[in-house]
C-alpha cells in the first residue's frame, strides 16, 4: 500500500500537460462526441438502404361473404373446367402465403438525401473535433490558472518568511526599549492578512484542481510545467461545418424539388393460395405472381412547395451565418494577436521590475531596522514584490490562455503548442 501511494505521488508530480491534453480523449465527454458521429453515419446509412430491395413474407387466413377467387381465372379456362368437372379456384375461405419486393429504379430525391447526409456526417464530424479543441483550450486555461495561483502562493509565503524575518530581528529592539511595540503588531497583522490571503488561494486551487479533474480524471496537486509556441495563421475552423452545412441545406432544397419528379419503382410479388373448391369440396392450392415498373409523378403538393421554401431560408440562413462568424472571428484575431504582443512586453517589462524591487526591498529592510522607515512603508514595499510576482505569473497564464483560445479559431493542434 505504501509503494502505491509512492508511485501514485510521483505519477502525479511527472504529469505533463501533454499528458493531461491526451486524458481528455478518455473521458465520456469526448466519447459522447464520437458517439454523434456515428449517429450521423447511421442516419446516412439508412438513406442509403432506400436504394436497396425491400422484400417481405405474408401470410393470411380469409373468410368472404361469397365465394371468391383463389388467381384470376379467364372464362375460357373456367367452362373447361366446368366441363371435366373439376374443381374450380374458388371458395369462402382461402389461406395464402407469398412474399412481395420493391427496389426503386429512379428516385431522384433519395440521391439528394444521400449527398445531403454526406455533408452533415462530415460537419458533425469537424464539430467533434472543435469540441475537442475547446476542452483542451479550457484545459490549458485551467493549468496557467492554477500555476498562477501556486505561484502566487509561493510569492506569499516567501513575503510571510521575509517579514518574519524582520518580526525576529525588531522583536529584540522592542524588548530594549529602544523600538516602539506598535511596529511589531503592524507587523503581526500583516502577517495574519498574508495567511489570510494564501487560505483563499488554496480554496481557489482547489476549484481549478476540480475543473481539470472534469475535464480529464487526473487530480494535480503540483504546478504544470508550460512552454508555448507559436500558433500558424490558417482557416477558421468553425466555418468548415458551416460550409457543409451550407451544402446540405443546397441538397436539401434539391431533395424537396425532386418530390415532384417522376419515380419509377420495381415491385414484385407471388403467393400460394390454399382452399376447398366451391363445385367439389376438394382441397386445392394455386400459385399467382407477379412482377412489375410502376410510374408514380406526384404533380400538385402545396406541403412540398411550402418546404422547398422553407429550404431555401435555412440556406440564406448559413450563408449569413459563414458571412457574421468570419467577420467576428476575425476581430476576434486581431484583438488576440494585440494583446499577445503587449502581454509579451508586460512580462519582460514586470522581469526587470521584479530585479529592481528585490533591490529596493533590502534597502527598506535596512532603512526599517534603523528605524528610519516607516513600518507601512517597509510593508509596501514587501507587497510590491510580491504583487511583482503575482503580475508575471498572471501575464504568463494570460498569454497561455491567449495562444489557446488562438489555437482554437485556427483548428491547431494543442499538443503541438503547448509542452
Amino acid at each position: 500500500m505504501k509503494k502505491l501511494a509512492i508511485f501514485m505521488a510521483i505519477s502525479l508530480h511527472a504529469t505533463t500537460i501533454a499528458n493531461l491534453l491526451e486524458a481528455i480523449k478518455n473521458t465520456p465527454d469526448y466519447k459522447l462526441d464520437n458517439v454523434a458521429v456515428k449517429e450521423m453515419k447511421i442516419n446516412k446509412e439508412s438513406i442509403k438502404g432506400m436504394l436497396y430491395p425491400s422484400i417481405s413474407l405474408f401470410a393470411s387466413k380469409e373468410h368472404f361473404n361469397r365465394y371468391n377467387s383463389l388467381i384470376p381465372l379467364p372464362p375460357t379456362e373456367s367452362a373447361e373446367l366446368m366441363a371435366k368437372n373439376e374443381s374450380l379456384p374458388f371458395s369462402q375461405n382461402i389461406d395464402r402465403i407469398g412474399f412481395s419486393a420493391s427496389m426503386p429504379i429512379f428516385v431522384k430525391e433519395i440521391y439528394d438525401n444521400k449527398k445531403k447526409m454526406e455533408q452533415l456526417v462530415k460537419a458533425t464530424k469537424i464539430l467533434a473535433k472543435i469540441n475537442l479543441l475547446k476542452k483542451e483550450a479550457l484545459l490549458v486555461t485551467y493549468v496557467s490558472k492554477l500555476n498562477y495561483l501556486f505561484k502566487l502562493k509561493k510569492a506569499l509565503l516567501k513575503q510571510k518568511d521575509s517579514i518574519q524575518t524582520t518580526y525576529k530581528a525588531l522583536k529584540v529592539g522592542v524588548n530594549v526599549g529602544r523600538i516602539p511595540e506598535f511596529k511589531l503588531v503592524r507587523l503581526q497583522d500583516s502577517l495574519n492578512q498574508i495567511k489570510i490571503k494564501i487560505s483563499s488561494i488554496n480554496s481557489n486551487i482547489a476549484q481549478v484542481q476540480s475543473d481539470i479533474y472534469k475535464l480529464t480524471k487526473i487530480y494535480i496537486k503540483h504546478p504544470i510545467n508550460i512552454t508555448s509556441g507559436d500558433v500558424k495563421k490558417g482557416d477558421f475552423i468553425s466555418i468548415k461545418p458551416l460550409k457543409s452545412n451550407l451544402q446540405a441545406s443546397m441538397y436539401d432544397i434539391k431533395a424537396k424539388k425532386s418530390a415532384f419528379y417522376p419515380k419509377l419503382i420495381l415491385k414484385a410479388s407471388g403467393n400460394r393460395a390454399y382452399a376447398k373448391a366451391y363445385n367439389t369440396d376438394e382441397n386445392i392450392q394455386e400459385d399467382f405472381a407477379s412482377v412489375g415498373i410502376y410510374l408514380n409523378w406526384e404533380i400538385f403538393n402545396k406541403k412540398n412547395s411550402a418546404d422547398i421554401q422553407k429550404a431555401k431560408i435555412e440556406m440564406i440562413k448559413n450563408k449569413l451565418q459563414i458571412s457574421k462568424t468570419i467577420k467576428d472571428l476575425n476581430a476576434q484575431i486581431m484583438q488576440i494577436n494585440h494583446s499577445i504582443n503587449e502581454t509579451i512586453k508586460q512580462i519582460k517589462l514586470t522581469q526587470k521590475s521584479i530585479k529592481l524591487k528585490k533591490e529596493l526591498l533590502k534597502g527598506a529592510k535596512v532603512a526599517f531596522k534603523l528605524n528610519r522607515m516607516s513600518v507601512d512603508d517597509y510593508l509596501q514595499y514587501e507587497n510590491d514584490l510580491t504583487q511583482a510576482y503575482a503580475n508575471i505569473a498572471n501575464l504568463i497564464a494570460t498569454k497561455n490562455t491567449l495562444k489557446a483560445n488562438k489555437a482554437l479559431i485556427y483548428g491547431e493542434n494543442l499538443e503541438r503548442i503547448f509542452k
